[in-house]
């Protein structure tokens, strides 16, 4: 049974929204996570660069937060899905929640964003074992071996280059139906020994941990070890625009040095949010948010049975 009222709602059950209510549980604040299960690193098999646990799965990942929260008993799991959100004049939110509604008096969005995907026959079988979206997260498992990197947009220079940190030689497929890059960008690829391709990636070659290859549409094969893509990820799910959440120009959402949103009351951490889309930084950004709106909350009424907070101090964060 869902809750009625909760102090605060984390939307989204990824790293982000798992550390924020692990700080949230520690300042004994009622809270509800609910969790749709789609992060976007399931596909992975492994998470990279975590301290103390690198490399680890990201569904262990997971469990291990999950498990943790069971110390905090005012913290409570929601497997399903947040379709509404809006904020009543009293100044409380209300959260539609599998059809029910759940009021909060505050909201940590940590809904994290979707990729576009290749559309590459053997794509599901591959990815995440020798097909990736983060070079960051995966570029040194394809140390001193073949990448071809598909995508579209101005990035995609900046995006290849990165893997010369690790791979060789590294191969950019650019189709023509998507939008290119200009000849500057050429020169510079060319500059740094990045080849570049015309052609339509069609299907993957070889067994998934044995890729051999990406088959273009006129028959030719691009050598390759492992695969690399950037085509868009856009934040899953409207529920800033709901609220009326400030977002920069690829939709994701502002925020200030306290993962606050420019609507009070309302935090947001990990991917949805601008920077650098990495795991470890998903759990500090959701660190920061849980004790920022568990501070917030400082000197109100406790709901579900909680203890009392403290008397109001100087508050860590506007709220």
């Amino acid at each position: 049974m869902l809750p009625g009222t909760v102090c605060a709602l984390v939307v989204g059950g990824g790293p982000a929204g798992l550390s924020a209510a692990t700080w949230l549980g520690r300042y004994r604040r009622p809270t509800l996570v609910v969790d749709a299960g789609e992060q976007r690193n399931l596909a992975a098999d492994r998470a990279h660069g975590l301290l103390g646990r690198d490399p680890t799965t990201p569904r262990q990942l997971l469990a291990d937060a999950r498990a943790g929260l069971a110390q905090y008993p005012h913290v409570r799991l929601h497997q399903g899905c947040v379709t509404a959100l809006r904020r009543d004049e009293d100044g409380a939110f209300r959260a539609e929640v599998d059809g029910r509604e759940v009021a909060a008096e505050r909201v940590v969005l940590t809904t994290g964003v979707r990729d576009r995907l290749p559309d590459l026959d053997g794509l599901a079988a591959h990815y995440g074992t020798d097909v990736h979206h983060c070079p960051a997260c995966d570029g040194p498992t394809a140390q001193d071996r073949a990448v071809v990197v598909l995508g579209s947009g101005a990035q995609l220079p900046g995006y290849a280059a990165e893997l010369l940190d690790w791979a060789a030689p590294v191969r950019l497929v650019l189709d023509p139906a998507e939008p290119g890059i200009d000849d500057g960008q050429r020169a510079a690829l060319a500059d740094h020994g990045v080849e570049v391709l015309e052609g339509t990636a069609v299907a993957l070659t070889g067994e998934p941990g044995d890729l051999r290859g990406v088959r273009l549409a006129d028959g030719r094969t691009v050598p390759a070890a492992k695969v690399f893509f950037s085509y868009a990820h856009l934040p899953a799910g409207d529920l800033a625009r709901q609220l009326g959440c400030a977002l920069d120009h690829e939709g994701l959402i502002t925020v200030d040095g306290f993962q606050l949103t420019s609507v009070d009351g309302v935090y947001a951490a990990g991917d949805v949010t601008p920077g650098l889309q990495l795991v470890p930084i998903a759990v500090g950004e959701g660190a920061a948010a849980g004790v920022a709106c568990a501070t917030s909350l400082r000197g109100r009424p406790a709901l579900g049975g909680a203890p009392a907070p403290g008397p109001p101090t100087r508050r860590f964060a506007p709220g």
